[in-house]
């Protein structure tokens, strides 16, 4: 890498992430001396290569994208409750040889959802989003009753009388939930087969709360299949955009906190 100070977002793989032109954009408007690179870590090379990159005296800071938002906590040190309620890391920040690690993500979730009715809620997807969403609303909104939809077992013991893990969408609850999340890849571009599905199909909305939010973490592409429905059955829906710019502001304003040195 350059003896210039930089940033990068580490994964595999990477499809073309915002991050990259929104940080460099930011920096340089900021006249901030720092430059981001896209990384992709081979799986079998984790360890060697992060311990590289983390202690290499130019590098000051990365986005963290799956399969890597929990492999990375060993390295960081947490300090909000938001990023320790997650249990997983997408950005982390070098400071006087320390590495403080955050969730950006939860944060812009949190964001997207504020003021919204929190009682019954459903947790479509399991996976590096959904357990990080999942388990920070279930520790800030203790009254507020889960349904996880997920091919995954209960990996551990929540309140059995707030979260029931269950392998299909209940109707039933569907007729009563307050909010909707779709932390699944269903509708998004990663794979070609995902621009033709969805979490929630036609049938789902014969019964569904009529004053339910649907939010759906999917921002690429900005129209999906789960939005066409909701329009057409006129439930209210937002997608991941918000989330996805929150969490980068988020992130740039602690890199720019941290790094007031490099401004010229």
């Amino acid at each position: 890498m350059s003896k210039m100070k930089y940033c990068l977002i580490i994964g595999n793989p990477l499809k073309r992430p915002r991050s990259v032109p929104l940080w460099n954009k930011f920096f340089k408007a900021k006249k901030i001396k720092l430059k981001m690179f896209e990384k992709v870590i081979p799986k079998n090379l984790f360890k060697q290569q992060i311990m590289s990159i983390l202690e290499d005296p130019n590098f000051k800071a990365s986005a963290v994208t799956m399969p890597y938002k929990k492999k990375i906590l060993p390295y960081v040190v947490i300090k909000d409750k938001i990023s320790k309620y997650a249990q997983s890391i997408n950005f982390l920040i070098k400071t006087k040889d320390k590495i403080y690690g955050y969730n950006t993500d939860v944060f812009g979730a949190l964001e997207s959802i504020k003021n919204k009715r929190k009682k019954n809620i459903i947790i479509f997807g399991f996976g590096g989003a959904g357990e990080a969403i999942f388990r920070c609303i279930y520790k800030l909104y203790p009254q507020s009753k889960f349904q996880v939809v997920s091919k995954k077992k209960n990996i551990e013991s929540f309140n059995k009388n707030r979260v029931k893990f269950i392998k299909k969408i209940d109707q039933d609850y569907l007729s009563r939930a307050d909010l909707f999340i779709n932390c699944s890849p269903l509708g998004s571009n990663l794979k070609k087969k995902f621009l033709s599905e969805t979490p929630l199909k036609k049938i789902h909305f014969q019964n569904i709360n009529s004053n339910i939010l649907v939010f759906d973490i999917v921002y690429k592409p900005s129209k999906t299949l789960l939005s066409k429905l909701c329009k057409n059955f006129s439930i209210k829906y937002i997608n991941g955009l918000k989330m996805n710019t929150v969490q980068a502001q988020k992130a740039l304003s602690i890199i720019q906190k941290n790094y007031k040195i490099d401004a010229v």
